[in-house]
């Protein structure tokens, strides 16, 4: 009966607390979001451009390796 008065007493206070805190973890989430997509479009170029160094070093690579047979010739 003790919990019961108890709950009866501070349920509403604690009610506005919880609905507070979860406004304000919203509000937080929302302000990560623009930053999260920019991070995203960070990466996406950083995976774009060693794509492109890696496939350009194995071209050039592979055009000496061919230059040198021609001139072993």
């Amino acid at each position: 009966m003790k919990y019961l008065s108890t709950a009866k007493k501070y349920g509403s206070r604690l009610a506005v607390v919880a609905g507070t805190a979860a406004t304000s973890v919203a509000v937080q989430a929302g302000d990560y979001t623009s930053e999260i997509t920019s991070a995203s479009t960070e990466a996406s170029a950083n995976q774009t451009a060693v794509i492109t160094a890696v496939v350009g070093l194995a071209v050039i690579g592979f055009g000496v390796g061919m230059f040198l047979k021609w001139l072993n010739r």
